[in-house]
């Protein structure tokens, strides 16, 4: 994830990059991040970040960033979701040593283990669903040893989704559909969750951006630096995910079904954002003397 992008205010530990704006080549400062988001639950709960520093790898800090959560969340799940760039063996073979599957993405720059699911999909049958304007079509094999340095064999997962798609024009409703293919690697063997639990598993990656990210960016200024200073954006960040968290369990589990209906999450926030601001109240910190700038 990057955090805070600017053309003017940077750090030490800032990373960048180049753009171009109008025909003009501008040099653009951002805080990169890694973020491990608790999945399937009715809560959106971020575990835990781990900024990643200036020319370091992504797949670097997530390391750290897992034994942490490991250490401190272990018994809480049993596999990792992630994209396609965890697919490498120092990464897997890091998560099994600490008692946890992976689920990723599978890319083109596994050109081999392509082929050979490839090929003996070819010659097999799907299994196929149906889902709510969707018909699935999925086909699995385990057993692949074609990359290099994994300790464990994989297993693979190709689904070929069907999605039927609804729009209005001119008053009337086109129906259209459009086909999506989706691939897989993990190392959990269909002994311990079948083909539909794992695609479903396997989905659900994307609710770290539509759960949090969006609604956070949205509506709860994560894409506002309030002070650019590397501790400050770090403490920012989690304070937001703890507020973001609290402010869910209090909605969902403490209010009642009838009052939820017609009151939202973000209601509630503003609702608690009002009585503060009408409060009358300076906050704590800010009788607190600034740090010097970098």
């Amino acid at each position: 994830m990057n955090f805070f992008p600017s053309r003017h205010r940077h750090c030490p530990q800032c990373s960048q990059r180049t753009i171009t704006v109008k025909g003009q080549k501008l040099v653009e400062y951002y805080h990169r991040g890694v973020v491990c988001h608790f999945i399937g639950s009715a809560l959106a709960v971020p575990l835990d970040e781990e900024m990643i520093r200036p020319g370091e790898g992504e797949v670097v800090a997530a390391r750290r960033l897992l034994e942490r959560v490991v250490r401190t969340y272990g018994r809480f799940f049993q596999a990792v979701v992630v994209d396609g760039l965890y697919l490498e063996a120092p990464f897997i073979n890091f998560c099994q040593e600490h008692g946890k599957h992976v689920i990723a993405v599978l890319k083109g720059q596994h050109r081999v283990l392509l082929q050979d699911a490839q090929g003996l999909f070819s010659q097999m049958a799907p299994q196929v669903w149906q889902e709510p304007r969707r018909t699935v079509m999925l086909w699995e094999e385990e057993g692949f040893e074609s990359c290099e340095g994994i300790s464990t064999p994989l297993r693979v997962l190709y689904a070929q989704e069907i999605e039927n798609k609804r729009s209005g024009v001119a008053g009337k409703w086109i129906h259209t559909q459009e086909t999506h293919h989706w691939l897989w690697a993990t190392t959990i063997p269909a002994s311990l969750m079948h083909a539909r639990q794992l695609w479903e598993a396997a989905h659900r990656r994307w609710d770290i951006e539509n759960d949090l990210f969006n609604t956070l960016s949205t509506h709860f200024s994560l894409d506002h630096c309030f002070r650019h200073h590397p501790t400050a954006i770090l403490n920012f960040i989690l304070t937001l995910f703890i507020a973001y968290v609290l402010l869910q369990s209090f909605y969902h589990r403490n209010l009642k079904p009838q009052r939820r209906a017609g009151f939202t999450l973000i209601g509630v926030a503003s609702q608690l954002y009002l009585g503060l601001a009408e409060y009358g109240l300076s906050a704590p910190w800010s009788q607190y003397p600034r740090a010097p700038p970098l």
